[in-house]
């Protein structure tokens, strides 16, 4: 995908015939498709492996338990309940690759359903929305939701915060955009290391939906002290 994109971005001649609009609707358009191609592969591959493991890792234990052989039975017990969180982890995985669709729900009822995944976490969550939302083309929204779901993603995993809250804030045709959680907070420096870590791809990420609707991303976190994600841009004339 990163490749695909920057070939989309990266060429000024492209961008010189080519309307921005359609260069964007093309980006997200790839990422859609190989999105779609990762979710079936992970849920008709790992998922149904995991699945039956799982199942023969049961029958297993139901079976030695009148044998009363305990080491062994905690120990496929122990394997059997990180079998049972992995599936569930690859289905939040492949609920993400494809998001719910933004034509049917809206921007705003999508993003209220992120946040209620979140609070299944126990993580208390508050949405707040200020004026009234512009017309956006399908690329920006894809954008806008691509980033705050990424941004509660980081909440969920890395965080440890017991609370988060969006904020939107639509004014003189401008959008704006805010994600803040009460976490351990990090070192944001640490984004342009070059060493590409688990933990920042998803940042990276955010960064280079921003740009593709030309917003800037900020962070702003210290350690212990929470993080604040936001962006602002102009929505585009649809075409």
């Amino acid at each position: 995908m990163v490749v695909t994109d920057a070939r989309l971005i990266d060429s000024t001649d492209r961008q010189q015939t080519v309307p921005r609009e359609q260069i964007l609707e093309e980006v997200h358009l790839a990422r859609d498709n190989e999105r779609r191609r990762l979710s079936a592969e992970i849920h008709d591959g790992v998922v149904q492996w995991m699945v039956g493991a799982l199942y023969r890792i049961n029958a297993c234990r139901q079976s030695m338990l009148p044998l009363k052989s305990g080491d062994l039975s905690d120990e496929l017990t122990f394997i059997a309940t990180t079998l049972k969180e992995s599936v569930g982890e690859l289905r939040r995985i492949i609920a993400d690759l494809r998001p719910p669709s933004l034509e049917k729900l809206g921007l705003v009822p999508a993003l209220r359903q992120a946040m209620n995944a979140l609070e299944e976490n126990g993580i208390t969550c508050y949405f707040e929305s200020h004026g009234e939302l512009p017309k956006l083309t399908a690329c920006e929204e894809r954008a806008v939701f691509g980033i705050v779901q990424e941004a509660l993603n980081n909440i969920r995993k890395h965080s440890g915060a017991i609370s988060a809250r969006i904020g939107l804030w639509f004014q003189d045709n401008k959008v704006s955009v805010g994600i803040t959680d009460n976490g351990r907070g990090f070192n944001p420096e640490d984004m342009i290391d070059t060493k590409v870590r688990p933990d920042h791809i998803g940042l990276l990420s955010m960064k280079d939906r921003a740009e593709l609707i030309g917003a800037c991303l900020k962070i702003d976190s210290r350690s212990g002290e929470g993080t604040s994600i936001s962006f602002t841009f102009c929505p585009a004339t649809p075409c």
